[in-house]
């Protein structure tokens, strides 16, 4: 591998969801993990998640290119029943909405939640 590509690598040790909308502009969250074994992070998943998850679903316009991949999302975010699974759908959920000005004050509440 030459220095140009090696010095592009990094290593990440924390969990990152978003996606980027402009050259200069990131949208997500980011939770340090820690790197110590045997030390976690746990996020419990609650009636409020569901609540906003279901607002998200109401907000996008059914013309955004997006509504029918997002409302699939939001039923399926709905449809888990243990707390991982439906915690990896609500980052699938904030990734796929990242940037989508309609339903942003909604992905931060949902964000402020889960505690990021």
């Amino acid at each position: 591998m030459d220095n140009f590509n090696q010095n592009k690598q990094r290593r990440v040790t924390g969990l990152q969801i978003g996606g980027t909308v402009g050259p200069n502009d990131i949208v997500g969250m980011h939770i340090p993990m820690p790197t110590i074994p045997g030390i976690g992070v746990k996020v419990m998943v609650g009636n409020e998640v569901d609540n906003v998850v279901k607002e998200i679903g109401q907000s996008i316009p059914s013309d955004h290119p997006k509504a029918v991949e997002i409302h699939n999302i939001v039923e399926e975010v709905l449809a888990a029943k243990d707390q991982e699974s439906k915690l990896k759908k609500i980052q699938t959920l904030v990734m796929v909405s990242a940037g989508i000005t309609q339903i942003a004050i909604s992905i931060t509440k949902l964000t402020k939640l889960l505690g990021f």
